[in-house]
């Protein structure tokens, strides 16, 4: 028995960050299936695609108008009790979601608040995790969290297909959300409060708010973290939506093979997640990134040459695997470069500038798509991530220099 046990992993005999990844595992497969019975909802109610644009306003706004302020305030409070109460705090938002017979505005003010309360979670869960886990075991932890965020949205959009096709069920999606929020703030009621204590000395909030934007600008390696975040977003943004019209428009191939194509990119996410956390100890997180980004912007440029399914199977496929591989260096890195104190706040940046690439992004895919055609998007957006990741690597080179 002992020697079984010697063989796992440091990182799967820490309770605390057992605790800490199952708890974002159950919450990544109920936000999934709340989120896709949502579009189901509304479209069964009104058959409207602006009725379904405004779930995603309501589902992405606060993040980019509170992102910084709510990090702000975890950098001040108890990162354990903010994760437990914004767990609380959405659950009972998702039973009245259940027991209630929503209107559309309900649903909408309903997600505009869980979302809200998700500003304030997620950083807290960062700085929650550079504590409970080891610098060196970072890698190995992020592409365990990389690897079932994609499990876990995988099973949840599943789970809707099932309640809501099969059994014509809504409320029974939100009960079970809840009670995945209800299981996190459990798990996470297990982890003992841990050092270092957060900072509560900041005079006000928009002097903290002021004090990260300054701490990022002064450091080439977090100002290289957002960039590399912020093009990956924005050369990742149009992928699914383009796939359709590309496969069908441009290809002129059998929609049945979409869900195949983008099924090989969650295998390819899977398996590299996978072999991730085994190599952990040998791979470095700004490697994964340079190196990941690199071949990704040659690969997004490539699918404007794919001819055929296979080709796009294995464009995908590869895809997959590039992906996990950057996510997961950037999780590493941000882990071990961002001061404790600073985290929420960096993360809570981290959420508004991506936010509003995205939405530039698909404005760009639109316009640029309809004017020059679908190909001109990949082939445009793989050299953007090609410069990206050169003024990326030049910044972790100016952060060597600092040294």
């Amino acid at each position: 028995m002992a020697s079984l046990a010697a063989r796992i992993p440091a990182i799967g005999r820490n309770p605390r960050f057992v605790a800490l990844w199952t708890a974002q595992s159950v919450s990544t497969l109920g936000d999934a299936l709340t989120t896709l019975t949502l579009i189901l909802l509304i479209t069964e109610r009104t058959h409207s695609v602006a009725a379904v644009g405004g779930l995603t306003v309501a589902l992405a706004v606060p993040a980019i108008v509170i992102g910084l302020l709510s990090g702000s305030f975890v950098d001040r409070w108890d990162r354990r009790r903010v994760m437990i109460a914004s767990d609380v705090a959405r659950a009972v938002l998702l039973a009245a979601l259940a027991l209630a017979g929503p209107s559309l505005v309900t649903i909408y003010l309903i997600a505009f608040l869980q979302a809200a309360v998700g500003t304030f979670f997620n950083p807290a869960r960062a700085a929650l995790m550079q504590v409970v886990v080891p610098a060196a075991e970072q890698v190995r932890a992020n592409s365990l969290i990389q690897t079932t965020t994609v499990v876990g949205e995988l099973a949840g959009t599943t789970l809707a297909g099932v309640l809501v096709g099969v059994w014509h069920t809504y409320w029974l999606s939100f009960a079970i959300d809840a009670a995945t929020f209800a299981c996190s703030a459990a798990l996470i009621l297990t982890i003992r409060r841990t050092a270092p204590e957060p900072d509560a000395e900041h005079p006000s909030t928009f002097a903290a708010v002021a004090e990260g934007l300054r701490a990022v600008r002064a450091s080439p390696t977090l100002r290289a973290l957002l960039l590399v975040f912020s093009a990956l977003t924005f050369a990742l943004s149009p992928m699914a939506v383009l796939l359709t019209p590309y496969v069908v428009d441009t290809l002129h191939i059998s929609t049945s093979w979409i869900g195949p194509v983008q099924a090989g990119d969650t295998v390819g996410t899977i398996l590299g997640g996978t072999v991730l956390a085994i190599a952990a100890k040998r791979v470095k997180p700004r490697a994964l990134i340079i190196t990941g980004m690199a071949v990704l912007a040659i690969l997004i440029a490539s699918i404007a040459v794919a001819t055929t399914v296979v080709e796009l199977l294995a464009v995908y496929f590869v895809f997959g695997l590039l992906t996990v591989a950057v996510q997961t260096g950037i999780g590493a890195l941000t882990q071990t470069s961002v001061d404790n104190a600073l985290m929420g706040r960096f993360i809570g940046l981290m959420s508004i500038v991506p936010g509003l690439v995205s939405v530039l992004s698909m404005a760009f895919a639109g316009t640029a798509g309809a004017a020059f055609g679908v190909r001109t998007i990949f082939v445009t957006s793989g050299a953007i991530l090609a410069v990206t990741t050169f003024l990326s690597w030049r910044q972790f080179r100016t952060a060597d220099l600092k040294r």
